[in-house]
């Protein structure tokens, strides 16, 4: 993720401001410019996040608030502050202050304040709604509301847990290292796989231009859980499992590689969780006031958020579906994200960022 060089006076300021360093806060610098800011020169952010839920967080939970530039709903979005804060002897409310520099603001990007808690790496609580700052017109001061991970809440294992592979390691989970390049100086892999199926794959080509390619789909693994199958048809991957803590990749036959190059992926200690803005085809069914998405690469289906570009994604379907009710393949920018349900817990959601095209007549099938 990159971020400009005013990042860590930003967040230097910031603190100064308060007047002190919160107990057990980590301040995160990605570049340290020759000359702070002065005060007049930034724009500070400042509140407080909790969530509804009584449960107390360990002493090493840690609550992340960040500022970032969502302009695109085809890349990453680009971090301009960040603050990390160690819960300590503390529970929520807890208060936050980030500070940017109004040379680094472009008044045309649109700016969002996003806060997460995690314990060990694991995401437990996080915001779900897209909360503008920086912008003409948008608060300065903030209250923000996190909702619980449902997956990270104390649950029953689910019956199916006692058939899954036996991989030697639990899922979710995500693997890392670069593995040679014809053309580069090699690329770098990062696999999570999930519990349903899903995996996303992110691949960067070190030494070239352009951004990382991220594609997502179903993994399956063997009886045995000793290989991994990543997607279908000609795209498919295959890993085989060496030990709970690395994979080695195979060829598209699933057979070993005979090179003295760097094949493995390691399990890394924090799991890279799937929810960056990703490019997603499938069937969108919209009826009584709802709408579902299922994505033909993995199967898997989500309840689509009235949020984003949502509405345009209605209006193509209206406009595409043969009857009411039937499903229409449709292509989409957008990412996943645990929301408010309408019936039960937070459920994770697809989330509409940049509504893409319908295909009527078609299918996942096909």
């Amino acid at each position: 993720m990159r971020a400009g060089p005013y990042h860590a006076g930003a967040l230097l300021n910031a603190a100064l401001v308060r007047g002190k360093l919160l107990a057990g806060a980590t301040l995160v610098a990605l570049l340290m410019p020759a000359q702070a800011p002065s005060a007049g020169d930034v724009i500070m952010v400042s509140g407080s996040a909790t969530y509804r839920e009584r449960i107390a967080m360990p002493p090493d939970a840690v609550l992340t608030v960040r500022i970032e530039d969502v302009s695109r709903a085809d890349a990453p979005a680009r971090l301009l502050a960040e603050v990390r804060e160690a819960f300590g002897a503390r529970q929520v409310p807890i208060g936050f202050a980030l500070s940017v520099p109004r040379s680094a603001i472009d008044p045309r990007a649109r700016y969002s304040l996003r806060a997460t808690i995690t314990v060990g790496g694991a995401l437990h609580f996080t915001t779900t709604t897209h909360q503008a700052v920086l912008a003409a017109g948008a608060a300065d001061k903030v209250k923000l509301l996190l909702v619980a991970v449902p997956t990270a809440l104390p649950t029953t294992p689910a019956p199916a847990a006692a058939t899954a592979p036996k991989l030697g390691f639990a899922l979710p989970a995500t693997f890392a290292g670069v593995l040679p390049c014809a053309d580069c100086t090699g690329v770098a892999h990062t696999l999570t796989l999930r519990g349903d199926g899903l995996y996303r794959l992110r691949r960067t080509y070190l030494g070239k231009p352009g951004e990382p390619v991220a594609d997502v789909g179903r993994w399956a693994a063997d009886g045995a859980g000793r290989q991994l199958v990543l997607g279908r048809g000609e795209a498919t991957q295959r890993f085989t499992v060496v030990d709970g803590q690395t994979l080695r990749q195979l060829d598209r036959l699933g057979q070993p590689i005979s090179s003295a190059a760097q094949l493995e992926l390691r399990h890394t200690a924090q799991i890279d969780g799937i929810s960056e803005p990703l490019r997603w085809r499938g069937e969108f069914v919209y009826m009584s006031d709802a709408a579902t998405f299922t994505d033909c690469a993995s199967g898997l289906r989500w309840p689509v958020a009235m949020a984003g570009d949502y509405l345009a994604a209605e209006r193509r379907y209206t406009q595409s579906r043969s009857t009411p009710g039937a499903p229409v393949v449709v292509s989409f920018d957008g990412r996943l994200e645990v929301l408010p349900a309408m019936e039960g817990p937070p459920r994770e959601h697809m989330v509409v960022d940049r509504f893409g095209g319908a295909e009527p007549g078609a299918n996942c099938k096909t």
